[in-house]
């Protein structure tokens, strides 16, 4: 049962992933079929509503989770987007389209709550292995999706392309739903309930995961004229070089995560050091050594933080400690998006990647301990 419910949290979890990480490259052409024509900032603020509505909600669900039932919580993660996409699809105005967004950020949030069911299911050396295959799903959605999408959208397809995706969540809704419920803690005891004490370190784990997951965003929304900057004009090549990172995950995940010591160290200094050095990129071809550098980077890393969560799980508090883990990165990732625009317009579209690398040199200072305690708990 253990790996037929791993498949069944995984394929779910690709399903919504596929939805909410495809969508949003091609908000602009949406909001034309809408017809709707808003000043260009408007286009950014709706491109983050749904994660910072996520960030804000996730921590909320998570003590609900706790409380009622990490499963029910990963129906509605499910559900939530499900009513989002079909709500964005039948939009008539802006402004339903902006609630649907709202509703899908709110209610979403499939990562979190696929982890926390799954913490609630698995042994912590399992645990570590499926919090490393869901990320592959998202790694793997958010490449396989904007190039599908891509094509539907080449095809004429327009605002009617959410409801059409809205059947993925269902169907993830579905798969979900013949798996079994883990037992709330309202369930295990008839005394009053009392929120079960979280890792007396996760402010500190909190803070890697924020300052690991602001390197990585920051240096995205202007990836393209940095690559026009050193000379590579085809576009279809900063494609690749922008999605290599991720194509190092998918490809060599399996085989890392055999590993029995913790790479979160070492993985954070090939992230801030390929940063740092494609500061100093002369060429294309240098790029794209550093650029499959700093995938390895963050694939180790990955695989550090979630070794470091699972030996901190503990019963009754799957819920929150998941939606604090996902709601740090969403935050981060919001934050990078301002400081990205912030530090490009001042110092040029090369300057995130010094932020990148200042960002992950401060997480490997934090990130010690956490090592040294792990290292302790396997004891």
């Amino acid at each position: 049962m253990p790996r037929r419910l791993i498949a069944s949290v995984l394929l779910g979890h690709y399903l919504s992933a596929f939805t909410a990480l495809g969508i949003p490259l091609y908000l602009p052409r949406m909001l034309d079929s809408l017809g709707a024509h808003p000043p260009t900032w408007t286009i950014g603020v709706l491109f983050v509503l749904p994660t910072l509505c996520t960030a804000l909600a996730a921590p909320l669900w998570g003590r609900l989770a706790d409380r009622r039932g990490c499963r029910l919580s990963l129906l509605r993660a499910h559900a939530g987007l499900f009513a989002g996409f079909l709500l964005a699809g039948f939009s008539p105005n802006l402004a339903v389209f902006a609630l649907a967004l709202v509703i899908q950020g709110t209610f979403g949030g499939a990562m979190a709550a696929s982890n926390a069911y799954l913490s609630t299911q698995l042994k912590p050396a399992d645990l570590s292995r499926a919090l490393n295959w869901t990320q592959y799903s998202a790694r793997l959605a958010l490449i396989s999706a904007p190039i599908l999408l891509g094509v539907l959208v080449n095809g004429g397809l327009g605002l009617q392309l959410y409801s059409g995706l809205a059947v993925l969540p269902l169907l993830a809704f579905l798969m979900i739903l013949p798996l079994p419920a883990d037992a709330p803690r309202c369930r295990r005891t008839a005394a009053p309930t009392v929120d079960e004490p979280l890792p007396h370190d996760l402010p500190r784990l909190l803070a890697v995961q924020f300052l690991f997951s602001f390197a990585m965003v920051v240096t995205f929304p202007y990836f393209m004229p940095y690559a026009h900057h050193l000379g590579i004009a085809n576009q279809a090549l900063i494609g690749i070089l922008y999605s290599l990172p991720h194509l190092v995950y998918l490809l060599a995940m399996p085989w890392v995560q055999r590993r029995h010591d913790n790479l979160l160290l070492p993985g954070l200094a090939l992230l801030a050091a390929s940063s740092g050095l494609q500061f100093c990129a002369a060429n294309g071809e240098v790029l794209l050594a550093l650029r499959m550098v700093s995938g390895a980077g963050m694939l180790m890393t990955f695989v550090g933080l979630h070794r470091c969560l699972s030996q901190r799980k503990r019963a009754g508090s799957a819920g929150r400690l998941f939606g604090w883990f996902d709601a740090s990165a969403k935050w981060a990732g919001a934050a990078a998006g301002v400081s990205a625009g912030l530090v490009s317009q001042a110092s040029g579209n090369a300057a995130p990647f010094i932020v990148a690398c200042v960002a992950g040199v401060t997480a490997l200072v934090l990130a010690r301990p956490l090592v040294s305690t792990s290292r302790e708990i396997c004891a």
